[in-house]
């Protein structure tokens, strides 16, 4: 998730979360991590619906990334980021 931010003189500053993922190479690790991504599909798939419905914000949306323009010079923007297969050590 980032948050856009455009000053005046058009200029834009972004600021960005980046998630700590389980060590996937145990199990536990593997099994939390398919977990997480299941609720973050679910999850990103009602903001989808949502973005459309916006009564203030206009949104872009596409099958893996949604862009709310929030306010004026102010932008959300949300991507589904796909994580690379688990190896998982035994």
């Amino acid at each position: 998730m980032s948050i856009v931010v455009k000053d005046e003189a058009g200029v834009a500053h972004t600021t960005t979360n980046n998630i700590q993922f389980d060590d996937d190479t145990v199990l536990d690790g593997a099994l939390r991590s398919a977990q997480r991504e299941i609720v973050e599909q679910e999850i990103f798939s009602i903001l989808v619906q949502e973005a459309g419905s916006l009564p203030s914000a206009s949104a872009k949306v596409s099958e893996r990334f949604i862009i709310v323009d929030a306010a004026q010079g102010l932008e959300l923007q949300i991507e589904l980021v796909s994580l690379p297969a688990p190896t998982v050590s035994r």
